[in-house]
């Protein structure tokens, strides 16, 4: 070996070695991250990855899914619902839209009633709509609260407290009451997870979310652009370790 082809090999080794070393740490993660998700993938069947959907909020907001918030009463057996859309579900079955939030649903009679904040709304017990009562009827709005005063149904508004007639469609305000004003409770989780399928539709999958981390395309187009230059970092990392395989396996050939 001539002294240009020594002071090359000991200029070139040292710093192959650095930035091999450097590659390597910053393209550890995509390797995992590649490898991992590769495992489960070719295993998607097995576990049904496919059919098993994604309840987490901060990963559906990464693909957009937005996904309402409820608010719920217990009628009897039966729970009434309603979200930050202004709709009203029975169970886990849409109801019927309510204008502003719900602030109560009570039974009474034969069926139940609901109050949004605009609107006052009678059911049968099987949820068919009876009537739906707004401000032209004469309704205090915006209502704060629902209950029972007395046996008969009431509303109050920040203000005042009303009695309903439901035979005449009529509110009559009220200064002495026994009120047992509407509760929130909390939805059954089983009930909550069926509302929340049925805004989802088919819903977003574990392996949709595997397939798009595998390629990069969880996080957008900068993901694949990470992922080309993650690739071109372990073609050098092929490379620069080659050569320096080669250049100590030539050194112990000579010696």
């Amino acid at each position: 070996m001539n002294k240009s082809s020594i002071f090359n090999y000991r200029r070139l080794r040292p710093i192959l070695w650095r930035w091999h070393r450097r590659t390597g740490l910053f393209a550890a993660f995509f390797v995992v991250v590649i490898t991992v998700s590769g495992l489960f993938l070719n295993h998607s069947s097995e576990l049904a990855l496919a059919k098993k959907h994604v309840g987490q909020q901060w990963l559906l907001s990464t693909y957009g899914i937005e996904l309402p918030t409820f608010t719920s009463y217990a009628i009897g057996h039966q729970w009434l619902s309603g979200d930050d859309r202004q709709q009203l579900f029975l169970n886990s079955s849409l109801l019927a839209a309510c204008r502003g939030l719900l602030i109560g649903a009570v039974e009474f009679d034969d069926g139940f009633v609901v109050a949004c904040e605009q609107e006052l709304l009678l059911f049968t017990v099987n949820g068919e709509l009876i009537e739906k009562m707004g401000p032209v009827y004469g309704l205090p709005v915006p209502l704060a609260r629902l209950g029972l005063c007395d046996d008969q149904v009431c509303i109050a508004t920040e203000q005042r407290v009303f009695q309903f007639d439901n035979q005449a469609l009529a509110f009559r305000p009220v200064t002495q009451f026994n009120a047992v004003w509407s509760q929130l409770k909390k939805l059954p989780a089983q009930l909550k997870a069926e509302l929340l399928d049925s805004y989802q539709g088919p819903g977003l999958s574990w392996e949709r979310v595997l397939l798009d981390l595998h390629s990069g395309r969880i996080i957008g187009k900068a993901g694949v652009w990470l992922y080309d230059l993650a690739a071109i970092l372990l073609l050098f990392l092929s490379l620069s370790g080659f050569v320096l395989w080669y250049q100590h396996y030539s050194r112990k050939k000579r010696a």
